[in-house]
């Protein structure tokens, strides 16, 4: 042994061999984590039971980081863990939600179609509050619509939940009322802090208040709730502070630790119907009332035809009036059913024309119309124009028109059509019935006629031309013409009121 090992030896001693297995202990990975395992177990259990919330803190992220990415990794399996536990759960709600709109439907179809219904319906027109408020005010037992956690010594709203068919109310607001209450009771009647205020009426709400050590839980509810509600309040307000005490007892005013909170708010928004006694339904009045319901039904489908066959035969009598008020010669005074029939009455002019094409078109059968009519002369512009169509049969080349109110003939019309209605065309126009200073005849008739009466050398030096005069427009046929084709010529246009013969003879 060297003098260093002797050194070692009376200063270490017989510690060595333990240091050595020590080392040999903490190098060896394997038995350090058995070690570690033999403490850790022990270490947990011990913590729980001392109410230490720093194990549960520090514990808090890698767990739920790890489920996370577990879950993320696996769903199907982690899904198939979760279902006997959650399917009860997922079935009772749907069920639950089936049999509240179930309700909700058949209390709706009740109100709309009895008389208690229909009563509702006009005191809502009447008062103008809506007719779903009156509904619920009739068939509502009772609903809690707001629940209200507030820390008690600060006042501080912590959370609110609220039905989905209600109004928001502000949370601060509500939460400092209450607060201004309940020191205003203390104050005026000098109680204890132990005397708090549980009970509070406004108007058609009801106000609870449950009060815990450090929190307390206020429901606003519509009608009369039975006192088993303030045991699920309790019982609610009990489930917050085990979930949430040391956040509740060292709250500095941040709400965001109490996150997830509202999943025990939501379960207290109850509600409950009247039963079918308690709204006046028996079975004795049952029957009754299905027997009105029934008659209302048929008078009402009854009243619905008649209205419709009126619809229908007022249609048909304004379809009527229209075309016929719309027709020149036709003047329509009263139009009206009589034994399945139309009647027309009025005044007919003998050459007005009776739209029946569009009638049909209208679906107007025409074996229903009679026209009771006195026959009259129709003076309408459009009538004159009528009837002047159809008695001169007008050529290509002329038309009639209206201008002013003023009927207008015009056109460059064929010789032969003008001779054969000169008498008439004048007649109407010393009437003034009609105007013909735009009419005259057209050069190819006249020259087609000249063609027929003289050979070509006779027309050699003659030419015509339209003039225009103060009562209608003349040809004027100019040149020379031997004498005895000239004595043709005048005799062929003798009397003749559109051609002015203006030939010498040479």
């Amino acid at each position: 042994m060297t003098q260093l090992d002797e050194l070692r030896q009376i200063i270490v001693g017989d510690n060595s061999e333990q240091i050595a297995e020590l080392k040999n202990r903490i190098e060896d990975v394997e038995k350090r984590t058995h070690d570690v395992a033999e403490v850790l177990s022990p270490a947990i259990e011990k913590e729980v039971r001392s109410g230490n919330p720093s194990l549960s803190k520090s514990l808090q992220k890698p767990v739920s980081e790890g489920l996370k990415r577990a879950i993320r990794a696996e769903p199907e399996e982690y899904a198939e863990i979760l279902y006997p536990v959650m399917a009860p759960s997922i079935r009772r709600a749907i069920a639950q939600a089936i049999s509240s709109m179930m309700v909700t439907i058949n209390r709706t179809i009740e109100s709309a179609t009895t008389v208690q219904g229909l009563s509702l319906r006009y005191q809502a027109i009447r008062t103008g509050v809506p007719y779903a408020e009156l509904a619920l005010r009739r068939t509502l037992l009772y609903r809690v619509e707001h629940v209200y956690l507030i820390h008690r010594d600060t006042g501080v709203p912590i959370s609110t939940v609220h039905a989905n068919d209600t109004g928001f109310l502000d949370s601060d607001a509500v939460s400092g009322m209450f607060s201004a209450i309940q020191s205003f009771v203390q104050d005026s009647f000098s109680v204890d802090d132990s005397s708090r205020l549980t009970n509070l009426k406004v108007g058609d709400h009801n106000v609870w208040v449950v009060h815990g050590a450090n929190a307390m839980l206020a429901c606003v509810i519509r009608g009369d709730a039975p006192e088993s509600l303030k045991t699920e309040l309790n019982d609610a307000l009990d489930g917050i502070r085990s979930h949430y005490g040391n956040e509740i007892i060292s709250f500095d005013g941040d709400v965001s630790v109490f996150s997830g909170v509202d999943s025990h708010l939501s379960p207290l928004l109850l509600s409950e119907l009247k039963t079918s006694e308690a709204l006046g339904v028996t079975p004795g009045n049952l029957g009754a009332s299905l027997f009105k319901v029934g008659l209302f039904i048929l008078l009402l489908l009854t009243g619905c035809y008649f209205a419709w066959q009126w619809w229908l035969a007022r249609s048909d009598v304004n379809t009527v009036e229209y075309l016929l008020r719309n027709t020149p010669g036709i003047a329509a005074t009263n139009v009206y059913w009589r034994d399945g029939t139309l009647v027309v009455q009025g005044l007919q002019d003998p050459d007005a024309k009776i739209p029946f094409n569009s009638l049909e078109q209208y679906g107007i059968d025409l074996n229903m119309i009679e026209f009771d009519t006195i026959p009259f002369r129709s003076l309408e512009v459009d009538m004159e124009i009528q009837r002047f169509e159809d008695e001169l049969n007008l050529p290509s080349g002329v038309s009639l028109s209206e201008i002013n109110g003023e009927i207008h003939l015009a056109g460059y019309a064929p010789i032969k059509w003008l001779l054969k209605n000169d008498l008439r065309i004048r007649q109407l126009a010393a009437d003034r019935r009609l105007s013909i200073v735009a009419l005259s005849a057209s050069s190819a008739s006249v020259t087609e006629m000249l063609n027929v009466f003289f050979k070509p050398q006779a027309l050699q030096k003659l030419s015509w031309s339209v003039v225009k005069t103060s009562r209608a427009r003349e040809v004027v046929i100019q040149g020379q013409m031997k004498a005895a084709d000239l004595a043709i010529m005048k005799g062929l246009f003798a009397n003749n009121n559109w051609i002015k013969i203006a030939v010498t003879e040479y």
